[in-house]
């Protein structure tokens, strides 16, 4: 079966995160795919003309799909020249919130010989409308969802049985617990920047300044509205090796969230051994819905200073956590979740 699957390049991601590591764990014997990486920019527009570029910019982004980009244009076009070539079984867009917007609908014209399309989204349904040309939706084979809130959005435009939730995975053998013994500190970390909640943090941190043995570590590209407190450390720019180690370091992972579905950060953590405190949303417990974490509706700041200290100064139960964690880290390993999209594959190709 011949996949040509379509994805947009994060910079600020690692070389072992993103839903498309689970193409590492796909039979080969039984699947052939080939990735076209996108840039999150223009840079791969053949054309340089600035002018020209900023008209089609404009031109491709009228239908409301403010994340598609020249780059996002350029996939689509080499798409189209391999199912052209009858070169395709199934186009999977794996950014369905940036890339599928004119392929789903030239497809059409080639009636029964066309390829099957998928594409699977990520963001939270209260964002989707902003982001999305809901017109395309219904031209897609099939769609599949990080989380089970999204499933009922994507159900009322292309029908409850064209959707499916396949939950993120991790690479356990390379986010796995360190070997090393815990600093005196308690260390919590917090990782990204996007739909975190940082006016909790801050609270947070702000409420527990007077406990010494007890500091926060920050990885964000931006991490402002906490730059100033003693003690919080921002760390910015790191390499691959580095996050696995400050992960390692750290005692709790500590994600308040505004909006969630699946999230490389909590995934990563868990996958460490650490355990949890985040926001009580319904993506999060899909993923932690177990003994691995304390989940705080609203981000009310007492009770997340308190979950913090419940865990700092119960070191025992924050060990027993860390090892649910852990647990559920390897329920969701890649070499497990890869199934569910090789079953995906085989169910599109046959109706």
């Amino acid at each position: 079966m011949h996949i040509h699957l379509i994805r947009t390049r994060y910079p600020h991601w690692g070389g072992n995160s993103g839903i498309h590591q689970f193409v590492r764990y796909i039979d080969q014997n039984k699947y052939d795919i080939d990735t076209w990486v996108a840039s999150d920019s223009d840079e791969d527009f053949p054309l340089q003309h600035s002018g020209l570029r900023d008209v089609l910019r404009h031109a491709v982004q009228m239908r409301g799909i403010q994340w598609y980009k020249l780059s996002d244009l350029t996939a689509e076009y080499k798409a189209l020249q391999k199912c052209w070539k009858q070169q395709v079984d199934i186009v999977h867009y794996l950014d369905g919130e940036h890339s599928p917007q004119f392929l789903p609908r030239l497809l059409k014209l080639l009636g029964k010989k066309r390829p099957k399309v998928i594409a699977t989204f990520h963001q939270p349904p209260e964002l989707l409308d902003s982001l999305l040309d809901r017109s395309v939706i219904p031209l897609l084979d099939f769609v599949t969802v990080v989380s089970p809130a999204q499933v009922a959005y994507f159900s009322n435009l292309i029908g409850a049985d064209k959707v499916s939730s396949i939950l993120h995975g991790i690479d356990t053998a390379y986010f796995h617990p360190g070997d090393e013994s815990k600093e005196d500190k308690f260390k919590c970390i917090t990782v990204g920047k996007y739909l975190r909640d940082f006016v909790a943090l801050r609270a947070v941190a702000e409420a527990l300044s007077g406990r010494e043995d007890i500091e926060f570590h920050v990885v964000s590209s931006n991490a402002d509205e906490v730059k100033d407190l003693e003690n919080v450390t921002i760390h910015q720019g790191i390499d691959d090796a580095s996050l696995l180690k400050l992960y390692q370091q750290s005692n709790l992972l500590f994600l308040p969230l505004t909006q969630s579905t699946a999230n490389n950060a909590l995934l990563e953590g868990i996958a460490c051994g650490l355990p949890v405190i985040s926001t009580d949303l319904p993506s999060v417990k899909a993923y932690l819905p177990g003994k691995e974490a304390i989940l705080v509706q609203n981000n009310d700041p007492k009770q997340l200073t308190n979950a913090i200290l419940e865990l700092a100064d119960n070191p025992v139960d924050c060990k027993v956590m860390g090892a649910e964690a852990r647990r559920r880290a390897r329920e969701l390993d890649w070499k497990n979740i890869t199934s569910q999209y090789e079953a995906l594959y085989s169910q599109v190709m046959s109706s």
